[in-house]
């Protein structure tokens, strides 16, 4: 079930491209129920070479063979590599916002204590005169940032939720 996910999504990143991949596809007589209740998040290969994945023989005895281009390789790792530069319209949560004299010596004392209380979680800090901010997150949907902003309610009773460009996820 995960190796024809991946064939799926290769196929439909380069339907467009004029360099097509063939791929042979041998299968196990073991049958799909054994692995149908694997949740597929969208970073669980964060780091991870699509290639070589596809490349190894799986638990359940099944093999893929690629044979493409290395145009298809270089495509996806210039994806990869620029997905990192994008901004896509979300919600972030605010947990500081001030203008007092001591607003930047306190925004960066609450960016390091929030990333020991929570790591793995983007922290930004702004500057947008006169004000200090302090925004965390980077979601996609509104409800995952109310979902956020109750999680964080506890230490930050003041946070609320605004609309930003955040980070591309991870790919």
């Amino acid at each position: 079930m995960k190796y024809r996910f991946f064939i799926i999504l290769t196929s439909i990143l380069f339907l467009g491209s004029k360099s097509y991949s063939q791929t042979e596809v041998t299968t196990s007589t073991l049958p799909d129920s054994l692995v149908s209740n694997v949740e597929i998040l969208d970073s669980a290969y964060l780091g991870t070479n699509i290639f070589d994945i596809l490349g190894h023989r799986s638990y359940a005895g099944g093999e893929v063979r690629l044979l493409q281009s290395h145009l298809v390789r270089d495509a996806v790792n210039n994806y990869i590599a620029n997905a990192s530069k994008r901004k896509i319209p979300g919600f972030r949560i605010r947990i500081f916002f001030d203008n007092k004299q001591n607003a930047r010596a306190s925004s960066e004392e609450l960016v390091v204590s929030f990333k020991e209380k929570y790591p793995g979680t983007g922290v930004y800090r702004t500057y947008d005169n006169p004000y200090f901010k302090v925004t965390v997150g980077d979601l996609r949907t509104r409800s995952d940032a109310e979902w956020l902003l109750r999680r964080l309610a506890i230490d930050y009773p003041a946070a609320f939720i605004v609309k930003e460009n955040i980070n591309f996820p991870p790919l």
